[in-house]
């Protein structure tokens, strides 16, 4: 069941109630008997236990290791590496692609022309 908690608008007194979701909330308070009741939104007290979760939702903070300024420069120069050697291997590719298309284009032609063949069949 959820904790709701309360306070009167009357009085300043504040309460914390076990209710089903289903019931009505409470209107009079238990301090001066004024219906001035109202609900007040609060953080839930969820908690995750057990190992891989931690409050802020990123993990266990002892089964991680901080990233130290050497971490840091080694994943950047590892990241450049493979975009540098993407970038080259896509230049290559378009060398190559480019260059057979124009040895294609310029190659002397043997002076025939294409030859058709059909065939009708009855």
């Amino acid at each position: 069941m959820p904790t709701y908690e309360y306070q009167c608008q009357a009085c300043g007194h504040q309460l914390e109630a076990f209710q089903k979701i289903t019931e009505p909330a409470l209107k009079d308070c238990p301090a001066c008997s004024k219906p001035n009741l109202e609900r007040l939104i609060s953080g839930g007290a969820f908690h995750l236990k057990g190992g891989g979760w931690y409050k802020d939702g990123y993990g266990s903070q002892t089964a991680k290791k901080p990233r130290t300024e050497n971490d840091r420069i080694d994943k950047l120069t590892k990241t450049l590496d493979e975009d540098k050697k993407k970038t080259a291997e896509a230049e290559t590719s378009k060398a190559e692609s480019s260059s057979g298309e124009t040895a294609g284009a310029t190659a002397p032609s043997s002076g025939s022309a294409p030859t058709t063949s059909s065939s009708t069949s009855s």
